[in-house]
């Protein structure tokens, strides 16, 4: 009977160890859980692009700066650096403490981009750096930033999600190089156009001949 107990007692325990709960996510733990597009804003979990390091934002490799509400999130050379903000919810230390907890982060980016070892916390960075390391990335120094933006931003480098096409007008468009159809003038050529060397019926002018006439060199056939 005293074994019997002993077995019964580790059963329990053991399955209460099973039950157990098992540790919450990332964003469970007062991270916010990962945007639907994994590039929008900074964000910890696995797999995660995106590196806090030194007390800056990094994804693949690229320093990230908050230029605000207007213009989010963007490289470090997008825009002067007078645009940067530093809300203290993306620089607290929580995020120093989850890459703590899963250094292999850290080894990897260091590894990976040995030029930011000498960064430091909030460091700006000139266009010599930028022609440097990052040249031809991006739409180059100052000329902002084309890529995932908040809703509603606007700014340098902000396009609307209609754009036009050189080249193309949507229907009905006026302007320089648009002209109604019927139109005359420079530029404006009618539906039907002549094909090179070939004449309408009856048509004169140079390179027409009429029918019966020699072509010089050529005699007429004797009757």
């Amino acid at each position: 009977m005293k074994k019997l107990g002993i077995i019964f007692a580790l059963t329990i325990l053991l399955a209460g160890c099973a039950t157990a709960p098992m540790s919450p996510a990332p964003y469970a733990q007062g991270y916010a859980p990962p945007p639907q597009n994994l590039y929008a804003t900074p964000w910890v979990g696995p797999n995660t692009p995106w590196v806090f390091y030194k007390g800056d934002w990094f994804l693949n490799g690229i320093l990230y700066n908050n230029f605000g509400n207007t213009y989010g999130w963007a490289p470090y050379y997008a825009y002067p650096p007078t645009y940067i903000v530093r809300p203290n919810n993306w620089y607290a230390m929580k995020w120093n403490t989850w890459y703590q907890q899963n250094p292999h982060y850290w080894q990897n980016f260091q590894r990976q981009y040995p030029y930011w070892a000498g960064h430091q916390s909030g460091q700006r960075y000139d266009q010599n750096f930028y022609n440097r390391y990052h040249r031809g990335q991006g739409e180059g120094w100052n000329q902002g930033f084309h890529g995932v933006r908040p809703p509603g931003g606007t700014g340098p480098g902000v396009r609307p999600q209609e754009t036009a096409t050189p080249g193309v007008r949507k229907p009905g468009a006026t302007g320089a190089g648009v002209r109604p159809p019927g139109a005359t003038g420079p530029g404006a050529r009618p539906q039907e156009t002549a094909t090179p060397g070939v004449r309408p019926p009856g048509g004169t002018g140079p390179g027409v001949r009429k029918p019966g006439t020699t072509t010089p060199g050529k005699e007429k056939p004797q009757e």
